[in-house]
């Protein structure tokens, strides 16, 4: 009988001491649902560019360590989300939005998941040994060729089949604006038979080399890219070279800063400022005066702007007549205010 009862008894604490020893429900979740700082930081080192890649994105250009998509977090017409590669990580920002973070932080907003939730499918999912110098996407064009070749077949008929009557009012357009043009600009009348509208279409980079062109609405306000958007450069012989967002800035730029003989250059687009980085690569200008945006995708954009130039010429000065004049940019300081007011939103 003591046997028994010291057996039942001993089996009664042995089963009790289990009891306690195991883990509770809430504290089984709680650790489950822990994650270590090396998980974190493995998420972090997710190579961006190749995830977003593998969503479907395109990118528009790419360099090792850096690329441009369109926005996959949002719609946007042009491309303006840049990914980079610094320090072992990848980052991306939306220049449209400003937004901006980390792969976690990226899969958080595109698969609408937790901290947590995010670092697991990034450490499951996706590769994050990345070298010291990231590979870029798979290498493509960076423009679309069959788009180069129906615009410069449109170029090229147009400028055969123009008449005077569109040549002077091309010129009427220009001088509207307050701005020269030049004729190695070649700029062309283009209609659009599908909006009933009529635009200045102006190649870009240049006449030489069309990948693309820069259309403006006649009388109105409407901007269109026929082709690749890309940037605009009117060379001179000068080693100086003005920075601006826009092709009408850049013209307004010579005449604010009293100077026709600065190689003049517009990126179109906060989203292009990260192809700054060839364009200055070949040109090794000795000066860069950079006069984006006043407002903050532009005050952004100078930043970045700033570091590249920085890279390739002797000196970057950074012009500041429009935010000293409380105007967006420099060709809004050639305008009368009512008219300034009538093509804010084309510009």
């Amino acid at each position: 009988m003591t046997e028994r009862r010291n057996g039942g008894l001993l089996g009664m604490i042995n089963r009790l001491w289990q009891k306690m020893s195991r883990p509770k429900p809430r504290q089984q979740r709680r650790a489950k649902e822990r994650i270590s700082d090396h998980e974190v930081e493995e998420a972090r080192r997710v190579n961006l560019a190749h995830l977003i890649e593998s969503l479907g994105y395109k990118p528009r250009w790419f360099s090792a360590e850096k690329a441009m998509f369109s926005s996959p977090l949002r719609v946007e017409k042009t491309p303006s989300f840049t990914v980079s590669y610094y320090k072992g990580r990848w980052g991306w920002k939306d220049w449209g939005t400003g937004d901006s973070g980390d792969a976690i932080s990226f899969a958080q907003a595109y698969y609408g998941l937790s901290f947590i939730e995010a670092v697991r499918k990034l450490n499951g999912g996706f590769s994050f040994n990345v070298p010291s110098s990231a590979p870029a996407p798979s290498a493509r064009s960076e423009y679309d060729e069959d788009k180069i070749k129906f615009v410069r077949k449109l170029h090229s008929d147009r400028t055969a089949l123009m008449s005077e009557k569109e040549r002077r009012i091309i010129r009427l357009y220009f001088e509207d604006k307050e701005v020269t043009l030049y004729p190695e600009m070649a700029v062309v009348m283009y209609h659009s038979f599908k909006d009933k509208k009529s635009f200045v279409a102006i190649p870009m980079p240049h006449a030489r080399c069309i990948k693309g062109l820069e259309c403006r609405e006649i009388g109105g306000t409407d901007r269109k890219t026929l082709g690749n958007k890309t940037l605009w450069y009117l060379g001179r012989k000068s080693s100086r070279v003005l920075v601006t967002e826009s092709i009408l800035d850049a013209l307004a730029g010579e005449i604010v800063l009293s100077d026709d003989t600065l190689s003049l250059l517009s990126i179109n687009g906060v989203g292009n400022v990260g192809k700054l980085d060839g364009v200055l690569a070949k040109l090794r200008p000795k000066e860069v005066l950079l006069a984006l945006d006043n407002d903050n995708p532009g005050r952004e954009a100078q930043a970045t702007a700033v570091q590249i130039a920085s890279r390739y010429a002797d000196r970057v000065i950074e012009v500041d007549h429009h935010i000293r004049a409380g105007v967006k940019d420099l060709h809004k300081l050639l305008l009368p205010a009512r008219q300034a007011k009538s093509v804010a939103k084309a510009e």
